[in-house]
């Protein structure tokens, strides 16, 4: 049940994030290749395997860095459409219920979730709260939105800096009782390979437009 709910938080981010970046068909099929190629792997254990040096996951971890900075050299900050940017941050409600259970099943630790150091449940609380105002009248207030970005830029990167540590890689430093080994699974392996980067991107876009409009 969690894999199709976490599936569909997947597709519904890659809808999203097209259709609030101004429907680039370029960055769209580059993002359908990298989310089909690391999906393949997953789905046949090839990341599971951490005994190998270097280890397989790395290929995630350095691959989202690079297709992150192709889609952001490729897209324009001014086609960023903030309603659609605001409903994908919103899916990081459920991607933290998600990560919960996960802990439940002693998939990760209990610091990756809202229960432990992860404070992301907040943007995704807060996206829908600004979304709200967004439906009875138009938002302008951009150093509202200006902070909020970079706030979630910020818990973003503690909950990516935690989840690295926390994965049975050379240099671990938590969770050794319970390591963080479902990332490396399918499909949960699409938040760190496909939907974190989505997310960053979209800070930034984000942030460079009103950096534009200001």
């Amino acid at each position: 049940m969690i894999e199709m709910v976490f599936i569909t938080i997947t597709l519904l981010s890659l809808l999203l994030f097209y259709l609030g970046t101004g429907k680039i068909k370029k960055a769209l099929i580059i993002s359908i290749f990298w989310l089909s190629s690391i999906g393949i792997l997953s789905f046949y254990g090839y990341f599971e395997n951490t005994a190998k040096t270097p280890p397989r996951f790395f290929i995630v971890l350095i691959g989202s860095i690079f297709f992150s900075i192709y889609v952001l050299k490729t897209l324009k900050a001014k086609k960023t459409n903030t309603t659609m940017i605001l409903f994908l941050h919103s899916l990081r409600l459920p991607i933290e219920i998600c990560l919960l259970q996960l802990y439940f099943q002693n998939q990760i630790p209990k610091l990756m979730t809202f229960l432990g150091y992860n404070f992301d449940i907040f943007m995704g609380i807060s996206a829908l709260i600004i979304l709200l105002m967004y439906c009875r009248k138009p938002f302008h207030n951009n150093k509202i939105l200006y902070f909020w970005n970079v706030i979630g830029i910020i818990f973003l990167s503690i909950i990516v800096l935690i989840a690295i540590l926390s994965a049975p890689l050379p240099f671990q430093l938590f969770a050794f009782k319970q390591p963080n080994i479902a990332l490396t699974k399918f499909p949960f392996v699409f938040l760190p390979a496909f939907i974190v980067p989505l997310i960053y991107t979209s800070h930034f876009l984000t942030l460079r437009k009103l950096k534009n409009t200001s």
